[in-house]
């Protein structure tokens, strides 16, 4: 999967980078300044010798250095020692991983503690917040069950877009990316952070009203639940280390907690769908990473969607998406191989309450053998889990990240192309009353099926050149008349280099998959540092006519959805003046996307992977108090 999920990581042998790190310790800590410390001497030297190589040049998943200084030693010690890159670090001793993190990592940054005040960014004693449903329901990543990310009644239009202008900023503290799309109930915003922190804000000022820790970062949406007078009553959301909570707003404490998967490094990066009394959460993995490592046996993770009893966390089903890995060999570096794996679910469910059942897209297998479930649009039932159809549109797609390795040891023989589905599947309804399935890949494929047909194929149209980060990233929209297709052709298959990139926004009849209009926004990168592009891999909005989406350039769009015109843009690679007084920066746009509040536009920016440019940003724009045009 891309951005964020998928990695082509050439990296040092650990062995070799052993051996260098002592030669290169004994002759530089010598030379080292008298004034630098010795933590500082020696985490440089472990981290110039077995991080840098990918980190200094922002390969692949790697977020760029300057990124990671944003982050505290206890996040980055964590990563190392127990988490994301265990396996990369795996080598080193823990006093090793824990000297590259004093080195690397910053204090923490105080960003208030509740009672502080006004200047901690806390909103003032007595501020009293509304959570009535009716007023403001924003509680899903798709905006609706079925995913088609579209919100109506907004008063934003094309006539009056051009007049919002930036209200207040929220900087999340010791954070190098911004990937939680914002949940509004009444006036209350709820966001999780890079930091392993839930936010409660005032969707007015942007003051913090509670914040709570953690197990691990949180980048998915958060879904609340309401009393019967219409009151957000219940969050439920997922951690990056593959945790599931229930919490009680009123009491701010957790409910329950469970692990959704028993895998060492399963982790959840599709938002969980609530339905009813039952929580659906989409499971995904960070093997396709460890794979890398030559000595690590790949792979072991299969990808599943879980039911959970909403009140107290206990499962209902399970239904995985390969059968149970077993042993299939050894590969070159003495490792085991094991198979079927992968198949993972990175996007959130859609719900089909007509037929009674979801639909979910699946990532390619990590290993051979591969299986009927992988690249494929899943229908499940919603009582049971049992699946009653899939649609496979790539084959024999094995992919891991050792295969953008120089020596590709644990790269499937006659890899795939990875062509994940990491943008769930929509259900929407043409002018005639049939509803249809829209799904867009990877490949720059976007496929309708038939929900009446076991999903059987209605149209496709290739609207990307696709590729290792190109095609369909995050999530498309729909109006019913049309889908909005956000593209990002940034790295290509050699065998694809000679087809042109089409990163930008298009726009397809979904009746008959007819190309309707196109729109590629100027290339202003220039000479930047960083991996700057105008694809839009973040997921887009849809409301009132107007496309909003946010681009790998850190440009923020807005386009007429009849024509593709765009109608404002706002640059938000810059710093900002934050209401919580701590430093904030714009960057990238990538994964989650902008939401539609009334006259308020809420998106965040900033995004370290994959040589992007970081920042911490979560933005709010708003008409002028004398605006009334709609």
């Amino acid at each position: 999967m891309v951005s964020g999920l998928n990695v082509k990581l050439p990296l040092l042998l650990f062995l070799a980078g052993l051996f260098l790190w002592t030669v290169v310790f004994l002759t530089g800590v010598m030379a080292a300044p008298a004034n630098t410390s010795e933590v500082d001497v020696i985490g440089r030297r472990l981290y110039e010798v077995n991080c840098a190589v990918c980190h200094d040049k922002g390969l692949a998943e790697a977020p760029l250095t300057d990124a990671l200084r944003k982050l505290t030693i206890d996040h980055i010690s964590r990563s190392l020692n127990d988490g994301v890159m265990l396996v990369q670090s795996g080598h080193l001793t823990p006093a090793q991983r824990n000297t590259i993190a004093d080195y690397l990592g910053t204090v923490v940054v105080d960003d208030g503690i509740s009672g502080k005040g006004v200047e901690a960014g806390y909103c003032a004693e007595g501020h009293e917040m509304d959570t009535k449903e009716q007023k403001v329901k924003i509680g899903d990543w798709g905006f609706g069950l079925t995913n088609e990310r579209a919100i109506e009644g907004s008063p934003i239009s094309p006539s009056n877009v051009g007049s919002l202008e930036l209200d207040w900023v929220f900087a999340f503290p010791n954070s190098a990316r911004a990937r939680s799309q914002p949940t509004v109930a009444g006036d209350i915003i709820f966001t999780g952070s890079h930091n392993g922190k839930i936010y409660a804000l005032d969707l007015n000022c942007g003051c913090i009203l509670w914040d709570f820790k953690v197990d691990a970062e949180v980048r998915s949406a958060i879904s609340f639940d309401t009393d019967e007078d219409g009151n957000a009553t219940r969050l439920y959301f997922a951690d990056f280390a593959g945790n599931v909570y229930g919490f009680d707003i009123a009491s701010r404490q957790i409910l329950w907690k469970i692990r959704a998967d028993s895998h060492p490094i399963a982790t959840i990066t599709g938002s969980l769908r609530l339905h009813e009394d039952t929580l659906y959460v989409p499971v995904s993995s960070l093997e396709v990473v460890s794979a890398n490592n030559p000595e690590y046996e790949c792979c072991t993770f299969r990808g599943s969607l879980l039911a959970l009893d909403k009140m107290t966390g206990k499962e209902r089903w399970r239904t995985y998406t390969t059968d149970e890995p077993i042993l299939q060999g050894i590969n070159s570096a003495g490792a085991i191989i094991y198979g079927p794996s992968g198949a993972p679910i990175w996007s959130s469910p859609t719900v089909d309450t007509k037929r009674g059942l979801l639909y979910v897209g699946t990532g390619e297998n990590y290993t051979h053998p591969t299986t009927f479930t992988s690249d494929s649009i899943i229908a499940l039932s919603l009582e049971t889990g049992v699946i009653e159809w899939i649609n496979q549109v790539t084959v024999d797609d094995a992919w891991n990240g050792g295969c953008g390795n120089e020596d590709p040891v644990n790269c499937p023989e006659n890899h795939g192309p990875d062509y994940d589905f990491g943008a769930p599947p929509m259900l929407t309804t043409l002018a005639s009353g049939k509803e249809i399935i829209l799904a867009g890949q990877k490949s720059g494929m976007v496929y309708a099926m038939d929900p009446d047909n076991n999903g059987k194929l209605i149209w496709e149209h290739q609207v990307g050149r696709g590729g290792i980060m190109g095609g369909i990233h995050w999530g498309m929209a729909t109006d019913g008349d049309l889908v909005y297709v956000p593209i990002s052709d940034m790295f290509v298959y050699e065998q694809d280099a000679h087809k042109p990139a089409q990163s930008g926004l298009h726009a397809l009849n979904i009746s008959s998959g007819e190309l309707v209009w196109s729109t590629f926004p100027d290339n202003i990168c220039g000479d930047a540092e960083w991996d700057c592009s105008p694809g839009i891999s973040a997921a887009i909005t849809l409301g009132n006519g107007v496309v909003f989406g946010g681009s790998l350039d850190g440009i923020l769009r807005a386009f007429d959805a009849s024509s593709g015109d765009i109608l404002w843009e706002v640059e938000t690679n810059r710093p900002f003046e934050a209401v919580n007084g701590i430093d904030a920066e714009g960057g990238s746009f990538d994964s989650d996307g902008p939401v539609i509040v009334g006259d308020r536009l809420l998106v965040t920016s900033g995004y370290d992977k994959w040589g992007q440019k970081f920042g911490n940003v979560l933005l709010s724009y708003k008409f002028p108090e004398n605006t009334h045009e709609n």
